[in-house]
């Protein structure tokens, strides 16, 4: 019965891969192209950037289409006449509820949401260790992350990075300053000492 079972299986195998392969042919094409697609468009935006003489790019951790994203979301810099404006815009800064003797502060929930989770997601980006390698992208960000991190909850460390983050950014963009990166590093690979 088990081999009856087998060779109906490998019968139907055969007859319908035709189809399979079609199928699968397509998918192929359908993803070339859409990797053709992109391609184009991150072209296309390196020229948008050029056009505005952009410079975010020379931060690592800021490819094209995030420098673009951000740029989309900031709008014009010169709305924003001191980084805390641009970090109240982009929710970033938290929210005092002061009561009599009282001062509370939450977490703004406020803001350009989108720029809020580009900020955020640089941010991770930025302050741990990435790869199998265990490569440090910028060692300013990874040590401050770290220091803040000591007293302090992940979550709030993060919001600091992106605090020092939309300084440094808007101080790019609105003297049309380049990055200068730290150099990169790999971490040492943890050696097991329960042997």
């Amino acid at each position: 019965m088990v081999k009856r079972l087998l060779a109906s299986l490998q019968d139907t195998a055969v007859q319908h891969q035709e189809f399979r392969d079609m199928a699968i042919q397509s998918t192929i094409r359908q993803i070339r192209f859409s990797m053709n697609e992109i391609e184009q468009l991150e072209e296309a935006m390196e020229v948008y950037l050029t056009k505005f003489d952009c410079t975010l790019t020379s931060m690592a951790g800021i490819d094209t289409v995030t420098a673009v994203r951000m740029l989309a979301y900031i709008g014009d810099i010169k709305k924003f006449s001191s980084p805390a404006k641009l970090a109240r815009y982009a929710g970033i800064t938290p929210v005092t509820y002061a009561s009599g003797k009282k001062d509370l502060q939450f977490a703004n929930e406020r803001g350009n949401r989108p720029l809020n989770s580009l900020f955020y997601s640089l941010a991770v980006r930025l302050s741990y260790a990435t790869g199998p390698s265990h490569k440090v992208i910028n060692s300013f960000f990874y040590d401050c992350f770290r220091k803040i991190s000591e007293g302090k909850t992940k979550r709030q460390a993060l919001k600091l990075v992106q605090r020092r983050l939309v300084n440094i950014i808007w101080t790019m963009l609105t003297h049309n300053e380049e990055y200068v990166n730290p150099p990169m590093y790999d971490l040492p690979k943890k050696t097991d000492t329960n042997v």
